[in-house]
């Protein structure tokens, strides 16, 4: 082997290892990350979260080798073990700033809880804290809440005996609190996330070339770029939809004259973000939008901006919705709310026609973690979300503000549907987005 060959491959190996170092340093970072956030979280959120829900302990049930929904919150590591099955998570309010806490049947790596042991030593170690009310990981309505199997409820109360299993409440007010109450070094992470994945989409639109590129070729690109960083989706594979499609389209080859509403999230260490993004592909002629689509986006940002002085906290869920729909409905807009379960937003959109003025749907759900929509914790405001409506938005809560806007545009002949969506979070301030939000429509030539 000559010298050159040999320095080459010096080259290519010193390369490859500092990719490693790199990852590998991405990797300790995101450890790190997720470890201060846990401790944060028990230090600083759940003492507010047990306290405010009369809760005087929470038992939080897991079964080995079967990944619960709050894994990543919790910590702790649940190998599968014949002799000890099922596992427990045991916090207690024992006065003070500090929630006691307890693992039974796992491995505490980080130092987070204050005992370790055995799964059966949970009677003993209940009957000696006598707790007058027990929360537990079940729940009708939210998914995250309700990891607990039907014979790992058995083994529970079995253990538990009548006594205490009298005493046991759904825990799903409690998750809920201790989810969305962010501590800033989840904020941190989650304008992380949503920069990452914004840079990512813009650039995959911007890579379009009309009569050639399909969406799934884009949405691949995307999803590749993302992989090259540990990332997947948060809810869904990336997904690209066509609100307005011309004529001219086929085979699934975006043509000249499309407009594109791009809905994505990603999911980076156990946060779950949820953005749009939209572009247009000009026709042969054109220099710029169309003047109705123009029109369109500009009312969709000025209904924006109604909608974030109007959102704030100290307001239930449902309080919000109408307070939104008033502010919107006293600018001129017209309430067309959608609702995946009847025809009514198409009928409505139908009845409006031509009419110069806009229609609009909200959905303004709550995000930030793992899920979206009906399956993350904490209060949505959409006509269909009324099972979170009693739910109080509280400051720091990060939520998904997405509506719709339908307008009529003359140069198309019809009204179309254009779909805002960006993350923020609501502080005492008002609502504070978290990444560079979506301001124009990217133009395609």
């Amino acid at each position: 082997m000559n010298g050159r060959r040999i320095l080459a491959l010096f080259w290519a190996l010193l390369t490859i290892l500092s990719a490693l170092d790199a990852y590998s340093q991405n990797s300790k970072q995101a450890y790190e990350t997720m470890r201060l956030i846990r401790r944060e979280k028990m230090d600083l959120v759940l003492p507010g979260a047990m306290r405010d829900n009369n809760v005087d302990m929470w038992i939080h049930v897991v079964q080995s080798a079967n990944k619960d929904p709050l894994a990543l919150d919790l910590g702790g590591w649940f190998e599968y073990r014949a002799w000890d099955p099922i596992g427990y998570y045991i916090f207690t309010d024992r006065g003070g700033d500090r929630i006691e806490r307890i693992i039974l049947g796992g491995e505490d790596e980080e130092g987070l809880y204050d005992i370790s042991g055995s799964g059966n030593e949970l009677f003993r170690l209940v009957k000696e804290r006598d707790p007058q009310v027990i929360a537990v990981n079940m729940s009708t309505s939210l998914p995250i809440a309700n990891g607990l199997s039907h014979t790992a409820y058995l083994s529970m109360t079995d253990a538990l005996g009548e006594e205490y299993t009298k005493r046991i409440v759904s825990a799903e007010q409690v998750i809920t609190d201790f989810r969305v109450r962010r501590v800033q070094s989840e904020v941190v992470a989650f304008a992380n996330a949503l920069e990452i994945q914004r840079q990512i989409m813009e650039a995959a639109l911007r890579r379009i070339t009309p009569g050639i590129t399909t969406p799934e070729e884009i949405g691949w690109w995307a999803a590749d770029q993302l992989l090259a960083q540990g990332i997947g989706p948060s809810y869904q594979a990336a997904t690209l939809f066509l609100p307005y499609r011309p004529s001219g389209a086929t085979n699934g080859v975006y043509q000249p004259g499309a407009f594109i509403s791009w809905d994505m999230g990603i999911g980076y260490l156990n946060f779950g973000t949820d953005i749009k993004r939209n572009a247009y592909i000009l026709r042969d002629g054109e220099e710029d939008l169309p003047e109705g689509l123009k029109l369109a986006w500009a009312r969709g940002m000025t209904a924006r901006e109604i909608l974030r002085k109007t959102f704030k906290a100290g307001r239930t869920a449902g309080e919000s919705l109408e307070a939104i729909v008033a502010a919107l409905e006293a600018a001129d807009y017209v309430h067309t709310p959608s609702d995946d379960r009847t025809s009514q937003y198409r009928d409505l959109v139908r009845a409006l026609g031509d009419d110069k003025r806009s229609g609009f749907s909200i959905d303004f759900h709550a995000t930030g973690n793992t899920s979206v929509g009906d399956a993350t914790a904490g209060p949505s405001m959409a006509a269909w979300r009324s099972t979170t409506e009693n739910i109080m938005v509280q400051p720091n809560y990060i939520f998904a503000l997405e509506f719709e806007l339908n307008t009529w545009v003359p140069e198309w002949n019809r009204r179309i549907g254009i779909n805002f969506e960006d993350n923020a979070i609501v502080t005492n301030l008002g609502v504070e987005y978290l990444s560079p939000i979506n301001e124009d429509i990217i133009i395609i030539r």
